[in-house]
């Protein structure tokens, strides 16, 4: 847009440079004088064509950008409408496993609710110092979490109980 008012600026200052000219030709006194003014009315007229010029390509351009700018705007509507479409779904998908992790909760309550109190509170020890990690049962001197066979020593250990073996 800026380059565009400058040559329009420029256009009519061409414009304004070859009235000029030709009022100036009505004056002229010698044939050099006629030459040197029909070539600088001639330069003028050329400056003007090439700002016109210019002005065309100017516009074609900005036309070009205004087309690529509306496409963008469509594409942004698009990825937008995508976006709500997958905030809703992932709302609903959220809504479900909220369901589902409070039925789990609510058995989980059922079921410690149902079990022997020391059992539940020995495990509630072990998980508090195994920091959440994994118990597991040992049977026939084999760890049932990774299922490697257990050393005599580290078994007698733990068929004792009397603490709690890594």
């Amino acid at each position: 847009e800026n380059q565009k008012v400058q040559n329009n600026a420029h256009i009519s200052e061409f414009s304004a440079k070859i009235k000029e000219l030709s009022k100036k030709s009505s004056a002229v006194k010698t044939e050099k004088e006629a030459n040197a003014l029909k070539i600088e009315e001639d330069i003028a007229k050329e400056q003007l064509d090439a700002a016109n010029d210019e002005i065309v390509r100017l516009d074609k351009i900005l036309e070009n950008k205004e087309t690529y700018k509306k496409e963008l705007e469509e594409e942004k509507i698009k990825q937008e409408q995508n976006i709500n479409e997958i905030r809703v779904s992932i709302k609903s998908e959220m809504e479900v496993l909220e369901k589902d992790r409070m039925s789990v909760y609510d058995k989980k309550t059922k079921l410690v609710g149902e079990m022997n109190q020391k059992v539940l509170s020995f495990y509630e020890k072990i998980r508090k110092w195994a920091k959440n990690t994994a118990v597991v049962p040992v049977k026939k001197q084999a760890c049932y979490g990774c299922f490697m066979k257990i050393y005599d020593k580290t078994y007698l250990s733990v068929v004792k109980g009397e603490e709690i073996v890594t």
